[in-house]
């Protein structure tokens, strides 16, 4: 099959890529030499899943600062956030987001205010439209939510959020703090239970650098008794019932496991505890500043979030061309993936004043070596030198 991938690769914040060779190796591995599936019989094979799966929760949960009993494997960031919100969000309960959610919560959280008479409440944003302690605390005390939820870090911009001091705002008042953790998880440093989250949503396909279709829910003692399926169906427990196990994490996980997802995505998180994700977060955070050094000499281009302070490796600008045509072009002729428009977050880029178009946002990952950056901003330079 011939490769399709961009010779220059800055989709990162979309999915990684490329995966580092250990994660190839177990998929590989996974589907040709062990193929059971796991929870659902008591040969080798089987055995062998329900091992990977067993220590995909335990060592995810240790890297994230959770509890591996706790740990439900999901599909993505948003099956995660979806079953938690669909739990957690009872009728008539007041819920807290900020200004730059992405549709993965706000899609779920305007179908449940509807059914279930919710009345949700956005914080204001800072001049980035990042959700701070000091507005969490004012909205707390105003408005007493029963939830809140929101992202660590932008798509759109890549600046983060403070977990921690929004953590202790919501530990104070008693209040689940529920985060979507979709562009972090594996490239900024996470502690759950030092951080006061009660649930931390992830996916696997991105900074996790495992494979897609999968993802996970870790959750906090304090709601976990609160959860229920989404899906119901079978789980290889307690099968001489027509009703749901009462114990997690099967009641949680209808259906057959990605097992082969979940043997990638354990090399992923392998991968990440030896090279550390404290290290990942420095070499993504220098070619950030690469990349903002370049851009901001380029005439006509408007940086969103360009601001000091904790970040992923995304940046987006505006330019004279819309965000699509310069993304085309990009591909088209020089063979670089990009992503150019909304990124399914119109509350972020309605936030940051730059609706309807959106942005162009480049987004390098931790194998991406650093003169690539410079090839990029060269390219782009040159489309809108020709432009002008």
């Amino acid at each position: 099959m011939a490769q399709t991938t961009g010779r220059l690769y800055f989709d990162n914040a979309a999915t990684s890529f490329p995966k580092p060779p250990e994660v190839y190796e177990a998929l590989d591995a996974y589907a040709r030499t062990v193929g059971g599936s796991a929870g659902r019989s008591a040969h080798a094979a089987a055995v062998a899943g329900n091992r990977t799966i067993f220590a995909l929760r335990t060592e995810l949960a240790e890297m994230m600062g959770g509890d591996g009993d706790l740990t439900i494997l999901t599909k993505n960031a948003t099956e995660a956030i979806n079953l938690v919100l669909f739990s957690l969000l009872e009728k008539d309960m007041v819920v807290a987001h900020g200004a730059l959610e992405h549709n993965a919560v706000m899609r779920p959280l305007h179908f449940l205010a509807r059914m279930r008479h919710a009345r949700l409440i956005e914080v204001p944003g800072d001049e980035h439209g990042r959700m701070t302690p000091a507005a969490l605390a004012q909205v707390v005390a105003k408005h007493r939510p029963d939830l809140v939820v929101t992202l660590h870090a932008s798509n759109v911009h890549g600046l983060a959020q403070d977990l921690a001091g929004l953590g202790e705002v919501c530990r104070q008042a008693d209040i689940p703090l529920i985060v979507d953790a979709a562009q972090t998880g594996g490239c900024l440093p996470i502690n759950m239970e030092e951080m006061g989250l009660a649930a931390l949503c992830l996916t696997g396909h991105k900074s996790l650098l495992g494979p897609t279709g999968t993802g996970a829910l870790l959750l906090s003692e304090e709601i976990a008794d609160r959860m229920q399926p989404l899906l119901f169906g079978g789980t290889g427990s307690e099968s001489e019932r027509e009703e749901m196990p009462e114990f997690l994490p099967d009641r949680l996980e209808a259906g057959t496991a990605n097992t082969i997802g979940a043997a990638g995505l354990l090399a992923g998180v392998r991968y990440l505890a030896q090279r550390t994700i404290e290290d990942v977060a420095e070499y993504e955070a220098m070619l950030r500043a690469r990349m903002l050094e370049r851009l901001r000499e380029i005439p006509g281009l408007a940086i969103v979030g360009d601001a000091p302070g904790p970040a992923t490796a995304v940046v987006s600008f505006c330019s004279p061309l819309t965000p699509s045509d310069l993304a085309f072009v990009l591909n088209e002729q020089y063979d670089i993936a990009t992503r150019g428009g909304l990124h399914c977050a119109p509350r972020a880029h309605r936030a940051l004043g730059t609706l309807p178009q959106g942005t162009l946002r480049l987004s390098p990952g931790p194998l991406t070596p650093p003169e690539a950056v410079d090839e990029v901003t060269d390219a782009i330079a040159e489309i809108l030198e020709n432009v002008s």
